[in-house]
């Protein structure tokens, strides 16, 4: 575990708070974890075994606190500023360690509960097939929403592979079972389309839930997915055309830290089910609940619970299973951020600081490389690379190079001084970072390297300005 390097005295932080009554931290740290610069700064660091304190550093923001005084900035033991001195800026580094263990953990939570799982890693969170062929590795198959996707698997060797995507083309469904993909339909009529009735089919059910009406993944406001009402008519339509087996999906949310919402939502589906099998007359090979999984973007945000969750979902499962008549069908999950955000980290540097009514501090990345802040207003941490943070802050806006003034990675944040030729970490960057990135202003993409125990893997070239212009007329 990371939390092992380090080593602080029991007594500066652990006590009782006076005004909840945790035992866990002193009032100062429990509802103010600023205040861990100052309980720094009138204590002496002497050495005691790690665990007797980090075991109850549950507080992320006071866990990235202890990160940022005690030693400059590493992923997977490999310094930064030596990774970017060799690969430059802005890069993204993943932290091999971080996803294994994500996905180590998931699996854990769930397969000690029930016997059929399996585990889809959503390719469209973070696509680099390296990342991809670490997850397979650690026993997941691929959730793919593309030909290229499907590419992707076929070549990895990926053992199971579905295929979800909305409004397909005749010729990508045919791809699809081509290459052996379960087929997920998000519509009835994506039937017709299908020269002959596939040996296994699932549809996506929209329960009318939704965890986020900003991203709409579910309810009449959502394109994704078939109604309750629908439902019916649609497995009826795909055992008439000759189909076996079945599956049944939903995805409802996403980015939810809410352990219970898990339950609920599995509660929800396994009653469309119960519905469908009573009035069509099958019983289901799988249930699959998306994914949504969560992490925390904020530091005052708590981590999703994942073993609550997985407690939750299982104890719905089994119900199901006893009460529904549905037969026992494998219970999957099909998570992306969950397993790869929080082991990305978009490296940038400091290109010039300017002073008007606020302080813009511009970074030689921009939303052209890093869309969610300026796309969805999404919150992404921003720490420095090479120095400890100075304790005190003023608010400052962080900009990048797009012409466009909605480019702000960060606006008014309380952030440390930033200087000129700084390097800065953009945090929780391993899904919906690179996937997301375009050619803007005919920027070339960043470079992706992987930090593995032994070293320092490139998973991924920097493009060159002449690559922009590749299958173009300057070819010619």
């Amino acid at each position: 575990m990371i939390f092992r390097g380090f080593i602080v005295y029991r007594s500066i932080f652990l006590d009782r708070c006076r005004q909840c009554g945790k035992d866990s931290f002193k009032t100062e740290l429990c509802h103010n974890p600023d205040n861990l610069y100052e309980v720094l700064n009138k204590s002496s660091i002497i050495s005691i075994y790690a665990h007797n304190i980090l075991s109850n550093l549950r507080n992320a923001s006071i866990y990235r606190g202890l990160v940022t005084i005690l030693k400059d900035m590493k992923i997977n033991g490999s310094k930064v500023s030596e990774i970017v001195e060799k690969h430059g800026t802005p890069l993204y580094v993943y932290n091999e360690n971080k996803i294994r263990e994500q996905y180590r953990e998931l699996e854990e939570s769930l397969c000690s509960r029930y016997d059929k799982v399996q585990i889809n890693y959503a390719v469209k969170s973070n696509f680099n097939p390296r990342i991809a062929e670490i997850l397979i590795d650690e026993g997941a198959g691929l959730d793919c929403a593309s030909k290229a996707e499907l590419e992707l698997a076929d070549r990895l060797d990926a053992e199971e592979v579905m295929y979800t995507a909305p409004y397909n083309r005749k010729d990508e469904l045919e791809y699809a079972v081509e290459k052996g993909a379960e087929v997920n339909l998000d519509s009835v009529f994506l039937l017709d389309k299908m020269n002959e009735a596939p040996e296994m089919i699932c549809f996506r059910i929209d329960p009318e839930i939704d965890s986020d009406r900003d991203l709409m993944f579910a309810g009449g406001d959502a394109k994704f997915g078939i109604s309750e009402e629908k439902a019916v008519e649609a497995y009826r339509k795909a055992k008439k055309m000759g189909v076996e087996k079945f599956g049944i999906h939903m995805m409802t949310g996403s980015n939810v830290t809410d352990a219970s919402y898990f339950e609920h939502i599995t509660e929800r589906l396994l009653k469309v089910a119960k519905r469908v099998s009573s009035q069509v007359g099958i019983e289901f090979e799988f249930v699959d609940i998306g994914g949504g999984l969560g992490i925390p973007y904020r530091p005052e945000e708590d981590s999703l619970d994942i073993d609550t969750a997985a407690g939750g979902i299982v104890k719905e499962m089994e119900k199901g299973i006893e009460q529904y008549d549905i037969g026992e069908p494998e219970l999957r999950l099909e998570p992306g951020r969950y397993l790869t955000a929080e082991a990305g980290h978009l490296i940038s540097r400091v290109t010039g600081v300017k002073q008007k009514d606020t302080e813009y501090v511009g970074l030689d990345t921009g939303m052209h490389q890093i869309l969610r802040p300026s796309l969805l207003d999404s919150y992404h941490e921003i720490r420095k690379v090479e120095k400890k943070d100075d304790p005190t802050k003023e608010e400052r806006t962080v900009v990048g190079q797009v012409c466009s003034s909605i480019d702000v990675i960060a606006e008014e944040r309380e952030l440390s001084e930033l200087k000129q030729g700084d390097l800065v970490s953009i945090e929780d960057a391993g899904a919906y970072g690179f996937v997301m990135a375009s050619h803007w202003n005919s920027r070339p993409l960043p470079a992706e390297v992987l930090v593995q125990e032994n070293g320092v893997e490139l998973i991924r070239e920097r493009q060159n300005k002449e690559q922009i212009f590749h299958g173009t007329s300057l070819e010619k």
